[in-house]
């Protein structure tokens, strides 16, 4: 791996590493808890590598090695994340990767800025999964603790939790895809497992007939689950590259 950098700006701390190669150019976002050291950046990492492609890979905030504390941020700040830490490097036509809730991040991040995106991958993406998949699912009680600014907490399994906060639903109302202008013409590749019980197959089914995305491929993966992290999908990630 690269030496771990730290981007500073005001009062926030962005951890990341950046290995530049050549002018083509891989940016990976995680998903939501998780951070830059996973299975997928160390993937992506090696095969940038073995392809002479730069690569960028960081913790959003209230992730990984990036300040702040995650009850504290939503979309918005995420993407402000990706936006200033791209121009911090001077990245530009770059390839945009984006998993899960960093798949939300990329899809609105394209659409913003379509030139400097040359392709979109989102792996198991999650647009809007705050009011599509969060709050739709959330019972009275769930819902009338997030109005009076509390916290929630959801058990996933019998050693993982989300820790839902106002904060990520609040600060991430302006970037619901709705609220979103723009196209985005470059290739968009989303890549779904069948297996996925956060983000079900068939969640993006309108983009397929989304007039916002010119040249548009949905991938399924019969086996692969939510993290997306099985050698077939890596295999067929690598293939869209």
């Amino acid at each position: 791996m690269s030496k771990l950098s730290f981007f500073k700006k005001d009062n926030v701390k962005i951890s990341y590493r950046y290995y530049k190669r050549s002018k083509k150019t891989v940016v990976f976002l995680h998903g939501l808890l998780s951070d830059k050291s996973g299975k997928k950046s160390y993937f992506l990492n090696n095969y940038c590598k073995t392809n002479n492609i730069s690569f960028l890979c960081f913790d959003f905030q209230g992730h990984g090695l990036s300040s702040g504390e995650f009850i504290n941020f939503g979309i918005s700040d995420w993407y402000d994340d990706l936006d200033n830490i791209t121009k911090y490097l001077k990245l530009k036509n770059f390839v945009l990767i984006g998993s899960s809730m960093g798949g939300w991040v990329a899809i609105i991040y394209a659409l913003m800025n379509p030139k400097k995106v040359s392709k979109l991958i989102g792996l198991a993406p999650a647009p809007d999964f705050t009011t599509k998949l969060i709050w739709k699912n959330l019972n009275i009680q769930q819902r009338k603790k997030i109005k009076n600014n509390k916290i929630i907490k959801q058990k996933i399994s019998s050693d993982f939790a989300y820790f839902y906060s106002p904060a990520l639903f609040n600060r991430s109302k302006k970037y619901l895809l709705e609220k979103i202008k723009g196209d985005f013409l470059g290739e968009t590749i989303f890549i779904h497992g069948g297996k996925d019980k956060a983000v079900p197959y068939g969640y993006n089914d309108n983009f397929n007939l989304s007039k916002k995305f010119k040249n548009f491929k949905n991938i399924f993966i019969k086996h692969a689950d939510h993290s997306m992290s099985d050698k077939e999908s890596l295999r067929t990630l690598s293939k869209f590259i």
